[in-house]
């Protein structure tokens, strides 16, 4: 596929590992994004006829969306990732084609109707230059989904802490993408929608280990009893054993019509 060719390219992320692309595809089944987002894509733009889909994760906004024969390109870097978007092709959607490719390195592709980059970190991290390539592969629209709430963003489960454990920027990062694209590249629509990411633990130790990993907790950071004490009311115990973790979350889906 040829680009603009007119912006600095983006620099490329490092690919998740197996072990964080499961635990982020895990809790994504157990959340309402995939049903949220869905609907929102739907009262929005309809049905795709064909799509392009960057940073597509494990497919979840997309199957409540996309028609199962509709051809669904799905660009995604992760391997675990990759490898549940090929069983989705043949359990439920033979039109979808996984992609092994990060969205700054794209393969050729045939232009699409819509191009979708879907809570994926490609609009905080260069939104001049997405915006400029997805402009370039869709025909009818671009679509992001970017985060909007007034709270944490780096990691999935930040929400789920207070502020003096997290230690994170709460600004909506919706707003900082707005300001750095600039009067000129505004969406020509938007919309919010509320979800909950939720994870499962086999135990409250479990659910420490994780959160005291994301925070990058030494032995003698005096944040560990802390986040002991709240876990200790955060979680919640499931019927079937386990133990729940929700952060709330916020989304702005911006789009730039393009017909």
């Amino acid at each position: 596929m040829r680009g603009p060719g007119t912006v600095e390219p983006a620099p490329v992320q490092p690919v998740w590992p197996d072990r964080a692309a499961r635990f982020y595809a895990r809790g994504m089944d157990r959340s309402d994004y995939g049903a949220q987002a869905s609907a929102a894509l739907t009262a929005a733009l309809g049905r795709p006829e064909s799509l392009l889909d960057l940073g597509a994760g494990a497919g979840h906004p997309m199957l409540g969306w996309v028609e199962p024969g509709t051809r669904w390109l799905a660009v995604e870097p992760s391997r675990y990732l990759r490898a549940r978007l090929g069983r989705l092709s043949r359990i439920s959607h033979p039109g979808l084609r996984p992609v092994d490719a990060y969205w700054q390195e794209l393969p050729p592709l045939p232009q699409v109707d819509i191009a979708i980059a879907a809570n994926t970190s490609g609009p905080q991290e260069a939104p001049e230059r997405l915006l400029g390539l997805m402009r370039f592969c869709a025909t009818r629209a671009v679509a992001w989904i970017v985060p909007a709430q007034r709270g944490p963003k780096r990691w999935c489960l930040s929400g789920a802490l207070p502020a003096h454990l997290h230690r994170e920027d709460e600004r909506p990062a919706v707003a900082a993408i707005l300001a750095a694209l600039g009067p000129q590249r505004q969406p020509s629509r938007s919309a919010i929608f509320p979800w909950t990411f939720s994870a499962r633990f086999a135990s409250p130790a479990e659910a420490f280990a994780h959160c005291a990993m994301q925070l990058r907790l030494g032995a003698d950071d005096d944040r560990r009893d802390a986040l002991e004490d709240h876990l200790r009311t955060a979680l919640k115990p499931l019927p079937d054993g386990g133990f729940e973790l929700s952060a709330p979350k916020l989304s702005a889906l911006l789009i730039w019509d393009l017909a």
